[in-house]
């Protein structure tokens, strides 16, 4: 039995099959309340969303992915593009049966959401970003890797170990081919078709995404607001969801309608 105070505790999890793949999902399962989908970044998995999944539930329907070959997930025969990420999320969203959540991605899940958002209008509510990328003025393997390593300099212990447990079961080689579809996606452009309300976020000290890539970000997107967690690194929602929780509250109460309680963001 997992202790109650462990994150994610108060999650169900429920494999979904969408187009042929498997996807895990973690969630409330709440139906009467506003719907959120977490979408995680390269390498990565629900779990690094878990702290903040459980700050949404407070006043949220929550559902944090484990998209094809990540987490526990069966292994696609091949890599998935992003795009093809996309139509996956799209699929889930309507697998759930919840009309018009709000999505939410970290790092090159912010390139799943977007493309999702941008091919399938009226999918979503809103959308949230953190941490987009690929900043271009990091577009290479190279880039990405140096930015990388500053931030791991940057993060919490607790939050590296999640980190590296993840990179570890998707494996070096999978992780590179996957490195070389987030390069060759571009999110500036699918932004731009991205017509319902947007937050872009990042930690203030997240070398990943750099401030003047969020502001761009947010400057091409018809309905978007840019916003930082102050002395945040990339992994905001593992390492500072109570400021993060903070930071989007009167975001996501404007597009869901719902008006945020005096418990909606408990204390640390």
């Amino acid at each position: 039995m997992p202790q109650q105070n462990q994150p994610g505790a108060g999650l169900r999890t429920r494999r979904l099959h969408v187009g042929g793949q498997a996807v895990d999902v973690r969630g409330t399962f709440a139906t009467q309340r506003p719907p959120i989908v977490l979408v995680h970044g390269i390498g990565m998995s629900g779990e690094y969303f878990l702290p903040f999944a459980d700050l949404l539930a407070a006043t949220h329907d929550v559902y944090a992915l484990d998209l094809p070959g990540y987490g526990r997930t069966p292994t696609p025969a091949r890599v998935l593009t992003v795009a093809e990420l996309g139509e996956v999320v799209a699929g889930v969203v309507r697998a759930l049966g919840r009309e018009a959540p709000v999505l939410v991605g970290h790092s090159m899940g912010c390139q799943i959401v977007a493309d999702a958002v941008a091919g399938h209008p009226g999918l979503c509510a809103g959308y949230l970003l953190i941490g987009p990328t690929v900043d271009p003025a990091a577009r290479s393997l190279p880039g990405q890797a140096w930015r990388l390593l500053r931030d791991t300099l940057r993060e919490a212990p607790a939050t590296n170990v999640v980190v590296v447990r993840n990179y570890l079961r998707m494996g070096p080689l999978r992780y590179l081919r996957t490195a070389r579809h987030m390069l060759a996606d571009r999110t500036e452009e699918a932004i731009v078709r991205c017509t319902v309300p947007g937050l872009v976020v990042r930690g203030a000290r997240d070398p990943i995404a750099s401030a003047a890539w969020v502001r761009r970000l947010a400057g091409l997107a018809p309905n978007a607001e840019a916003t930082e967690v102050p002395g945040g690194p990339h992994n905001v929602q593992h390492n500072r969801p109570h400021q993060l929780a903070a930071a989007c509250a009167p975001f996501l109460a404007a597009v869901t309608g719902r008006r945020p309680g005096p418990h909606a963001v408990p204390s640390a």
